[in-house]
C-alpha cells in the first residue's frame, strides 16, 4: 500500500514555496531508528506514528531489519516500483510511508541521527564538510580526513580527535542494555573508520564485499539470533551511481535491479520460513537525489567570497556543509548583507543562525553544545542547483542536502518477511 493521503498532508503542512520542510514531530526520518526499536522493547519512543505499520502485524515479532537505501528518495521508489519485484511486492503487500529527511538531507546528518536517535540540532554533525575550531581545520567528516584524503590526525594533529565529531551515545548500546542482540551490515572497509568505531562499535560487525554478501550476511545473522534482534544494514550504492551518473541514467537502472533482487533473493527467499515468520523488514533512505546542471560557484560570488571568517594564518574559511546545503563562517556584522545578495543574484533561500534555530530547521531539540560551535552563520539553500567552489564537487550530477521535494522525502517500507515471499 503506498500512502498518497500521508504524502499529500506532509506536503500541505511543510512544503513552503517549493521548498520542503522536516516532519521532525511524526513522519520524520528521525523517528525511525526508535521505531524499529520499539517493536522489540517499548523504552524507545522516539517513534513515528502508529500508521506508519498500516496492515502490518509487528506484535510478535523477534528480529528487525533495517534496510537503509542511501540515496533513494521516496519519489524514485514511486517511479521505479513496478520495475522491481522486491519493491512491488513491498507496495502490494506491506505499508510504504512517506517521511520527510531531517535537515540537512545529508548522508553525514541522517546517518549520525539513524545511529544515535538524536536530530541534528542535537548530535551536531551538519554536513560531509565541517570545520572545526578546536583544530582550525575543515575536513569530510564520514572518513574524518582532511579535503586532500589525509587522516585528519596526521592533517591537523593530536588536536583532530573523532571525538568531535558528533555528540551523543549510539543506540545499540541501549538495545544491547535491554537485551536485544544488535548488528551492523555495512561495507568492509568503512567498518574500520573512526567514525563507524564511535556509531556502530557496540553492533556486532557484518561486513560485506558486495550485496550479495550482504544479504547472506544479514541471512545468516537472523537464522543464528537466539533472541530478539536488530540488524542494520547499509548499501550506499545508489547513492554513489546518483552522485556519478544522475537518477535518470541506465547506470542508475542496473544498480537499483542489482540492490533490490540480491536483497530479494538473498534475504527474503533464502530466508529459512520459520524465521521469516518472526522477521519485520524496514526499507528506508536517509534521503533522495536531485539533477543538476550548470551549477553555481561561489568562488566567483564576490558578496560571499570578500565576508568569509578568517583562520588563524588569516585565510579565509572556505564554505562547508554540501552544494545543497551551503553553510557559511562570516565576519560579524556580514551576515544580512550576504543574505540580502544571495537572494537577490540566485532562486535560492537564505537562513540565518538565528532563523534556524527559530523555526526548527535542523530539529526541535535542545541543542548541543557540538551544534553550537558547528553551527554557521548563514545557509544557503538553492532551489534545483548546487552552490560550492570546488570543481569536483560541482561536476556531480546528482546532489542532496537540500529542500527539494525529491531530496527530501523518502520511503519507509514495512512488511513481515514471510509475506514478502
Amino acid at each position: 500500500m503506498l500512502r498518497r493521503r500521508v504524502e499529500r498532508e506532509l506536503l500541505e503542512a511543510h512544503r513552503e514555496g517549493g521548498y520542503v520542510f522536516p516532519a521532525y514531530d511524526d513522519y520524520c526520518f528521525a523517528n525511525v531508528p526508535e521505531t524499529a526499536l520499539s517493536v522489540l522493547d517499548s523504552s524507545f519512543d522516539r517513534r513515528l506514528p502508529d500508521d506508519a505499520f498500516a496492515g502490518v502485524e509487528r506484535g510478535d515479532a523477534e528480529n528487525v531489519v533495517v534496510l537503509l537505501v542511501d540515496g533513494f528518495g521516496y519519489e524514485h521508489w514511486k517511479r521505479e516500483r513496478d520495475a522491481h519485484p522486491l519493491l512491488s511486492t513491498l507496495t502490494e503487500r506491506g505499508a510504504v510511508t512517506p517521511l520527510t529527511s531531517v535537515y540537512p538531507s545529508e548522508t553525514a546528518a541522517a546517518i549520525t541521527t539513524v545511529h544515535t536517535g538524536r536530530t541534528p540540532v542535537e548530535h551536531g554533525l551538519l554536513g560531509w564538510f565541517q570545520r572545526y575550531r578546536e583544530f582550525d581545520g575543515v575536513v569530510q567528516t564520514l572518513p574524518f580526513a582532511s579535503l586532500d584524503d589525509v587522516p585528519a590526525e596526521e592533517a591537523f594533529g593530536e588536536s583532530a580527535d573523532p571525538d568531535l565529531l558528533f555528540e551523543g551515545e549510539p543506540l545499540y548500546r541501549r538495545a544491547e542494555d535491554a537485551g536485544i542482540d544488535t548488528y551492523a551490515a555495512q561495507p568492509a572497509g568503512s567498518l574500520d573508520s573512526d567514525y563507524s568505531r564511535a556509531t556502530v562499535g557496540d553492533a556486532e560487525p557484518l561486513p560485506y564485499r558486495n550485496v550479495a554478501e550482504m544479504g547472506l550476511r544479514v541471512r545468516e545473522a537472523l537464522e543464528a539470533a537466539d533472541g530478539p534482534s536488530y540488524v542494520y544494514a547499509y548499501v550506499p550504492t545508489i547513492d554513489s551511481v546518483s552522485h556519478a551518473a544522475g537518477t535518470e541514467s541506465e547506470a542508475y537502472r542496473t544498480q537499483l535491479a542489482m540492490v533490490t533482487e540480491c536483497v530479494r533473493r538473498e534475504m527474503i527467499e533464502k530466508l529459512d520460513p520459520a524465521v521469516a515468520e518472526e522477521t519485520l523488514l524496514l526499507v528506508t533512505a536517509d534521503h533522495g537525489h536531485v539533477d543538476t546542471s550548470d551549477n553555481v560557484d561561489v568562488g566567483e560570488f564576490g558578496p560571499i567570497r570578500d565576508a568569509l571568517r578568517r583562520d588563524a594564518d588569516g585565510e579565509p574559511i572556505p564554505p562547508v556543509g554540501s552544494p545543497r546545503n551551503l553553510q557559511l563562517h562570516l565576519r560579524p556584522g556580514t551576515v544580512e548583507r550576504v543574505a540580502n545578495a544571495v537572494e537577490a543574484s540566485f532562486d535560492a533561500r537564505t537562513f540565518t543562525r538565528e532563523e534556524a534555530l527559530s523555526r526548527n530547521l535542523f530539529g526541535p531539540g535542545a541543542p548541543s553544545e557540538r551544534f553550537e560551535r558547528q553551527c554557521p552563520d548563514l545557509v544557503v539553500v538553492h532551489r534545483e542547483k548546487g552552490m560550492w567552489w570546488d570543481r569536483s564537487e560541482l561536476d556531480l550530477v546528482g546532489m542532496h542536502g537540500g529542500l527539494a521535494r525529491e531530496e527530501m522525502l523518502v520511503p519507509f517500507a514495512a512488511a513481515r518477511a514471510a509475506d514478502l515471499r
